[in-house]
């Protein structure tokens, strides 16, 4: 075989190794939210968030001085069906495993913009762990 044909034969070994990630990749690419729960728990959790945080302005007593309202049995309710919601809406989100990768980065991202997270960080990490899109194989 002349030098040539050598370099035409790596080139299309090289192409056919490129062809098979690039499609792999394109496919994990292509795989849409729907796809993945994490998207759902994610959203869900900011949203009890944004609950709870407007229902703590509801029964701050500095706050309904300032205002000049009270604080009633409706607002103290409304705090704690928010609180319940924001902590159910917490451990679903820390119980969902991310199936994608785009999954994996808005749970990094999540974790990352929630503060109340913090002190659920192990959990957190295990849950990212079962991720089948980190799994190595050895």
């Amino acid at each position: 075989m002349t030098s040539q044909s050598h370099a035409s034969r790596r080139l299309f070994l090289a192409a056919g190794s490129a062809s098979a990630v690039f499609g792999a990749l394109a496919q994990a690419a292509a795989a849409s939210t729907a796809d993945d729960p994490i998207f759902a728990a994610a959203e869900r959790h900011k949203a009890a968030e944004a609950r709870y945080s407007a229902a703590c302005g509801l029964t701050d007593e500095a706050a309904a001085r300032r205002e000049g309202r009270a604080i009633t049995p409706a607002d103290h309710a409304e705090f704690e069906a928010a609180q319940r919601e924001s902590d159910e809406a917490l451990d679903a989100f820390l119980a969902t495993t991310p199936a994608t990768i785009a999954g994996v980065r808005v749970y990094l991202r999540h974790c990352i913009d929630e503060e109340s997270i913090d002190q659920f960080v192990g959990a957190a990490l295990e849950t990212l762990l079962r991720s089948p899109v980190l799994l190595v194989r050895h």
